[in-house]
């Protein structure tokens, strides 16, 4: 856990270094959770967040399922309810993270990297 949130907290902070601000971290409701949720105008962007200790497993980008996209859809479709932000865009992103011991966090960020099945 502690892993990951170190994970979050350097995704959050490259989100803000190009001009976005957090909306929300760590947000739950019944469908499922959002990592983080950023705004750049009216741009809205809910990320996925993975991170790792180790290469061993290869991408950390690669372990998002199917079943994991249809949840974070979900769950930002309920935010998007409670939240009723004004927006002209949404993207779903997924970024990977690489925590080293003694080394900055390696960040490799996929844009757009999934449609949610709502958006058909």
């Amino acid at each position: 856990a502690q892993v990951g949130e170190a994970g979050e907290a350097a995704v959050a902070r490259f989100f803000e270094g190009q001009g976005y601000t957090v909306e929300a971290r760590n947000w739950r409701c019944k469908v499922g959770e959002l990592d983080l949720v950023v705004r750049q105008g009216t741009l809205i962007v809910f990320v996925e967040v993975r991170t790792v200790t180790t290469d061993w497993l290869g991408n950390p980008i690669q372990t998002i399922s199917t079943a994991k996209q249809a949840r974070v859809a979900r769950a930002a479709d309920a935010w998007l309810q409670q939240a009723g932000p004004a927006y002209d865009q949404l993207r779903f992103d997924v970024v990977g993270v690489r925590m080293r011991r003694l080394r900055a966090p390696e960040i490799d960020h996929v844009p757009n990297a999934f449609v949610p099945p709502w958006a058909w």
